[in-house]
Order: C-alpha cells, then structure tokens, then sequence
C-alpha cells in the first residue's frame, strides 16, 4: 500500500496513518493508548493528526513481523 504514495504527507490523519502503516485501527489505538504513536489536535477544525516520522517506524516494525 505505501508503495502508491510516495510522497506522503509529514502529518497524517488516523484514516491515513492506517492506510500507510497497513495495521488494524485496534493496532494503532492499541500503540496510541501506549504513547508509541501520539495524534495531536491541529487545525481549526481539530482534527487529530499524527507525525509520519512516528508511524514510520511503527510501519517497519509492522512489515518486519508480517
């Protein structure tokens, strides 16, 4: 999947952090509740976004175990 979106954006939605990391949504809530990955409210409409460096890391270790 990451490999259609080269270019990703530096922050990301939970709708696109998944797309990019190809985990569960309980996965990624799961390293959320454990601060692995952190969304912070930005924007005027607020809406949760997370740094691509955070999830990148979590994606390699993601296509490591698969």
């Amino acid at each position: 999947m990451i490999e259609r979106m080269p270019d990703w954006p530096a922050a990301m939605t939970g709708e696109m952090a998944l797309a990019y990391t190809g985990v569960a949504e309980a996965q990624l809530r799961e390293w959320e509740c454990r601060g692995t990955v952190r969304f912070c409210m930005r924007g005027p409409r607020g809406a949760a976004i997370a740094a691509r460096s955070s999830l990148f890391a979590i994606h390699m270790f993601a296509v490591f175990i698969a």
